[in-house]
């Protein structure tokens, strides 16, 4: 599947929109996230243009991220400004989590899943209590993570929905999918480790899927830690493929 350059920008536009930050400031064409640490993409600069022209710029950006008692980070991807990762390296920046991002239609998915039938599905516009709280414990993650995910999911501007997959009554699996100008962006899948190795992910990616054509999203789009090797296998075997590819620079102030 072919993506244009046009194409590989408006899903980097759409990224955005899929992960709110609670706080957010425009340094030209750039965009300062927090989010009281949770999580790199929401606590990052999104570094989407050309280095800014202005003298002590890293310092500012740099002051930005100590006021909140926060490390900077910069997002380096396909859109990042060339020169920028290495010189962010010089300054003493640390990479981390290299990613991927990859799409797929949503067509292929859908032929690519058989349904088990044992599996019930429950979609809610909003990530309620019970949902974040089962977020938490699936990823095991600590609580304090809580304020900073309950922004996140409740500040989502486009078409969204919280999905839980249940067998025999138990909660098994947690998706989230946010559709918006004909694409579906998918995030937060997590199986219960009791529960890995079933095919449940499989499932979850079917109805996800077919959620996404009947808004009338027929690409799907999501990102994945580059040595996550079971993810990647599975998304590879759904038909995803890879158009892009950022990592993080880190620095602790």
């Amino acid at each position: 599947m072919q993506t244009s350059w046009q194409e590989m920008m408006l899903i980097e536009e759409l990224m955005t929109n899929t992960w709110p930050a609670y706080t957010q400031q425009s340094y030209g064409s750039w965009k300062l996230r927090a989010t009281f640490g949770t999580t790199k993409r929401a606590n990052s600069v999104h570094a989407v243009g050309p280095l800014p022209e202005r003298d002590g710029w890293l310092a500012e950006i740099e002051s930005f991220y100590r006021r909140r008692g926060l490390p900077a980070y910069f997002c380096i991807s396909h859109a990042s400004p060339e020169g920028l990762d290495a010189l962010l390296a010089e300054a003493g920046y640390e990479l981390e989590t290299p990613c991927l991002q990859m799409t797929a239609t949503a067509e292929l998915v859908l032929r690519s899943v058989t349904p088990l039938g044992r599996l019930v599905f429950e979609l809610a516009y909003e990530a309620d209590e019970r949902w974040l709280e089962d977020f938490l414990r699936l990823e095991g993650y600590e609580a304090e993570r809580l304020r900073g995910y309950r922004h996140i999911f409740s500040a989502i501007g486009p078409d969204k929905s919280f999905f839980r997959v249940l067998e025999n009554g138990e909660t098994v699996a947690l998706g989230t999918v946010v559709s918006e100008r004909g694409y579906a962006g998918i995030s937060n899948i997590v199986v219960d480790p009791r529960h890995r190795r079933k095919g449940i992910a499989e499932q979850l990616f079917g109805r996800v899927a077919q959620w996404s054509l009947e808004r009338g999203a027929e690409k799907l789009y999501l990102q994945v830690i580059r040595d996550n090797e079971p993810a990647v296998a599975l998304y590879r075997k759904l038909g995803f493929e890879t158009t892009g590819s950022y990592h993080y620079r880190c620095k602790r102030l």
